[in-house]
């Protein structure tokens, strides 16, 4: 593991303001429209993604991806002393105006489903590196929170809602993935109901075995402040006696399925690939020294740095200053050691309202005194309600992401196939050859009235003859075959067919590959290259194609006006 020789440079903070106690007002005003004929009557995201009837007739009275971040901007525009409301459903005219309506929404959505759907039988084919039913999203977008236990991530779930879902607590309170979606009533599933669920879109965790299925739970709330996304609460992070360390064991290791019954870093990492915003938080207890938070930032949230929000939370909880630093400056040092950048991403630092007994705010507290804390928080609050809008960006990216992933598996199947063909038919032309030889002197000897010695000794050398050059043939193939599936191999087969990327220094190319070639290695042994299906040029052209129109067109109706938009 890479880490930075200095503790990173500490932000310069800004001076303590004059502490002022301020009236909070913490009246959450509700306004939830329930339409009975359109939406379910279990939970608003029910059947979304498995019935597109509605989005084909033009009914766009489902969730509405529009009001997204219309109240976040109105809470953040309010500051320490807003009073505005966390809602969703505070309709913003001119933020509006900006974002692409329902329609469009779902024409997106279709599109990218039929596209993703078109693409899965190659995929099946060729053992390609997407996994099954990929093309699936959950009903609702979501927001993923996961961290160190007692860092707040029940807190600000209950904070978001605007009523309280999560037990919050110091110690931990909670050993299950809780899934929290909004609905018109107060309902709870267990695990095996929630996975089961055909519409929910949970049904892929199955493969994490039954531990997980029981330490999972569904919770439908009524008379939150949003209706248009879910809020997924995670078990806080704790390293175990048996990995004080917790930066040594992968995902998949015996050791972290023993510590919690089951791939917790697997786990963590299927949520955040699907998640629209993932939030990573920290408290100024354990600001980043716990492991296994460290082991997951590594292993479950690499390549995600676009949808991560790294939180440092509760820092109204300083008493002064320097306590302040010291935390952030750890937190900074513990991050270097698993982020291989010298530019650490944003760390957000903020609080949560706290009201005393007399009903006063926390005036106490270092928190007090640094406006930015709350703005902060109101920033926050900010992204978290993008989570619509962000879907159907994700949606894009991820059906992008899974063309170049196959498109390169097809691209080098094909060589490594087209390099064995060549052998092949190599081996094939000798043996014919030497049969062709052979049938042709034994037929010059019976014409030629030679001895029968002759001609049956010339028969017999060539059927020998025939036979043991197959046999060494067919050795020397199973050779090459084994030698053409070796990882040198084919790290040469991938540099022969991205020439031009390889040339450009062009990183993303290079790490697709590093994506797909463990995954290709193994689903090329398990065929074997006789039995392997053959790729077609056609198919390749189809995958670039997609790549060349359809994304580009789909970005393009999801781009936000701006000067530069085409049409």
């Amino acid at each position: 593991y890479k880490s930075a020789s200095l503790v990173a440079p500490l932000a310069p903070l800004a001076p303590l303001a004059p502490i002022q106690v301020v009236q909070a007002n913490y009246a959450v005003h509700v306004n939830v429209s329930v339409n009975v004929s359109v939406i379910p009557p279990f939970h608003h995201g029910c059947r979304f993604f498995s019935n597109t009837a509605s989005a084909r007739s033009g009914n766009t009275n489902s969730w509405n991806w529009t009001q997204s971040s219309s109240s976040a901007s109105a809470s953040a525009s309010g500051g320490q002393n807003s009073t505005t409301p966390i809602n969703d459903n505070n309709n913003n005219s001119s933020s509006s105006n900006m974002l692409i309506d329902s329609e469009t929404q779902s024409q997106i959505l279709e599109s990218c489903t039929t596209v993703h759907s078109s693409i899965m039988p190659l995929n099946e084919k060729l053992r390609g590196p997407l996994a099954k039913h990929s093309d699936r999203g959950t009903s609702l977008p979501f927001v993923f929170l996961v961290g160190n236990h007692s860092s707040g991530k029940s807190s600000f779930i209950n904070y978001v809602l605007g009523r309280d879902v999560q037990t919050a607590g110091v110690a931990p309170t909670d050993d299950c993935f809780t899934v929290i979606a909004p609905g018109p009533v107060d309902t709870d599933q267990d695990g095996p109901a929630l996975i089961g669920d055909p519409d929910m879109g949970f049904s892929q965790l199955r493969q994490f075995g039954p531990t997980l299925i029981h330490h999972t739970q569904l919770k439908v709330r009524s008379q939150t402040n949003t209706s248009s996304f879910m809020m997924i609460d995670s078990p806080g992070m704790i390293d175990s006696p048996m990995n004080q360390s917790g930066m040594g064991s992968g995902s998949g290791s015996s050791s972290s399925i023993m510590d919690r019954g089951y791939d917790f870093q697997g786990v963590v990492r299927w949520y955040a690939e699907r998640a629209d915003v993932v939030m990573l938080f920290f408290d100024p207890d354990k600001p980043g020294t716990t492991g296994e938070t460290l082991s997951v930032l590594l292993h479950s949230l690499g390549g995600m740095d676009h949808k991560l929000l790294i939180v440092l939370n509760k820092a109204d909880q300083f008493k002064k200053i320097h306590d302040f630093a010291r935390a952030y400056g750890s937190l900074c040092w513990n991050l270097s050691k698993v982020i291989p950048r010298k530019d650490l991403p944003r760390i957000f630092t903020m609080c949560l309202p706290v009201k005393n007994p007399d009903g006063q705010g926390n005036a106490s507290s270092i928190g007090a005194g640094l406006a930015d804390l709350h703005q902060t928080r109101d920033d926050v609050v900010a992204e978290v309600m993008k989570a619509p809008k962000r879907r159907i960006d994700n949606v894009i990216t991820h059906l992008n992401d899974s063309v170049h992933l196959l498109l390169m598996h097809a691209q080098i199947v094909q060589d490594v196939q087209k390099r064995y063909s060549k052998l092949l038919w190599d081996n094939r032309v000798q043996e014919l050859a030497s049969l062709t030889a052979g049938v042709g002197l034994s037929t010059i000897g019976v014409y030629a009235q030679l001895p029968m010695e002759f001609t049956g000794a010339a028969a017999a050398v060539t059927i020998l003859g025939v036979g043991g050059l197959k046999w060494f043939n067919n050795s020397k193939l199973t050779e090459t075959e084994a030698q053409l599936l070796t990882m040198e191999e084919l790290s040469a087969s991938f540099q022969r067919t991205h020439q031009r990327e390889i040339s450009e220094a062009d990183e993303f190319t290079a790490s697709v590959w590093q994506r797909i070639r463990e995954q290709l290695q193994a689903s090329l042994k398990v065929e074997g290259l006789d039995n392997s299906p053959s790729v077609s040029q056609g198919e390749l052209d189809e995958l670039r194609r997609i790549l060349d129109v359809d994304i580009p067109k789909l970005r393009r109706l999801a781009s936000p006006s701006h000067f530069g938009s085409k049409g």
